[in-house]
């Protein structure tokens, strides 16, 4: 630290409010040097002294950004970087970071249509970039990030599932049915069903977080990192207490050893098949068979919430939406409900039939009085 010579150049080293500054003076002499450093230290307390960006390659930029990224958040998203950067790299690995630009983005994105990969995919691997870049800032290694407003593609909107009860019950009955070293894969699909959670939320869950007396489940490892209660209907009740009577470990749905649940168990896939749930979708202009997932439990469960007329706000909490964009998406969206909602209109016709029209005054029956 202070000043040093290498060479035949003089440089300063120091640092000021966790900031590094470090710099050549050029071929002067070390008391030129010193007074350099005296005024750059007085200019960095001033705010007006601005450090140079450090010159770092995007290939030796990446396994730091996912130390980072997989001490701070949560496992499937420090595998999607993962994933991203591992796309990334064979077009940016050579390139430092302050010369990425949105030019360099748009031939990746040429590139990827080419090879015939979805909107989704493309904007994944670019909100990975661009949060590289925000890292890089933070880091003081990037004067500002230049994809900033770069905009993502539009995505196809995902096409929610939501069961009608006749096919509820039908695929309840086949998980019953179903082959599995452990009985719990009925309950856990009318948990999901009633309770709106994740799947990872639901293999998360711990008799620990179940409060009985209040009739509340907290769910602990949400989405977005925070805690949210969940109401314990009836249904809920009665299976919670059934599976809270299960020893030998602390998780409400486990394996047979008692341990987290890992991996959805391909009877769930199977008990699908043998409900007959798969249906015809288009898929990126493409018509494809299409099978009921398990996260379909969870829009089916906020779309029975919002047909009951359950208010926006609510439906947030309870599922844990950031954004009333997501919990709109559950007002109202079945057929069968937007016809009943039309169907109304035939009622209200009938009730309010014109009976009589006299000169200058018009009589109508409403509900059989006069009006």
């Amino acid at each position: 630290m202070g000043v040093y010579q290498i060479g035949k150049n003089w440089y300063f080293d120091f640092y000021y409010d966790g900031q590094r500054y470090k710099e050549s003076c050029g071929q002067v002499n070390k008391t030129v040097a010193k007074e350099i450093e005296t005024v750059k230290r007085r200019e960095a307390i001033q705010g007006l002294y601005k450090p140079k960006a450090v010159r770092m390659l995007f290939r030796d930029f990446a396994p730091k950004y996912l130390e980072n990224a997989r001490l701070n958040k949560k496992q499937k998203s420090s595998l999607r970087n993962e994933v991203s950067i591992k796309m990334l790299l064979p077009h940016f690995g050579g390139c430092s970071l302050e010369r990425i630009n949105t030019f360099m983005v748009e031939r990746y994105k040429k590139t990827r249509k080419e090879e015939g990969r979805a909107p989704a995919t493309f904007n994944r691997d670019i909100s990975t970039l661009r949060n590289m870049l925000n890292k890089a800032v933070e880091w003081k290694l990037l004067k500002d990030n230049p994809l900033r407003g770069y905009r993502l593609l539009k995505e196809q909107n995902e096409k929610m599932w939501a069961l009608t009860y006749e096919e509820e019950s039908r695929l309840l009955d086949a998980c019953e049915n179903v082959l599995q070293s452990e009985k719990y894969l009925r309950d856990m699909v009318s948990f999901a069903l009633h309770s709106g959670l994740r799947l990872e939320e639901l293999r998360s869950l711990k008799k620990a977080d179940i409060d009985m007396a209040s009739r509340f489940l907290v769910v602990t490892n949400s989405k977005n990192s925070e805690l949210r209660k969940v109401p314990i209907n009836d249904t809920l009740l009665e299976i919670t207490k059934k599976r809270l009577q299960r020893k030998g470990t602390d998780y409400i749905f486990c394996d047979a050893k008692g341990d987290k649940l890992t991996v959805l168990t391909n009877s769930f896939w199977k008990a699908v098949a043998a409900a007959g749930l798969s249906r015809k979708e288009e898929v990126r202009g493409e018509l494809k068979e299409v099978r009921f997932r398990f996260h379909d439990l969870r829009h089916t469960f906020g779309s029975r919430l919002g047909m009951a007329g359950v208010d926006v706000k609510t439906i947030m909490e309870i599922m844990g939406h950031k954004t009333y964009k997501m919990a709109l998406r559950y007002q109202h969206p079945a057929p069968d409900h937007k016809r009943k909602a039309v169907n109304f209109l035939d009622e209200l016709t009938r009730v309010f039939t014109r009976a009589e029209i006299g000169k200058g005054d018009n009589i109508y029956k409403i509900g059989g009085m006069e009006r």
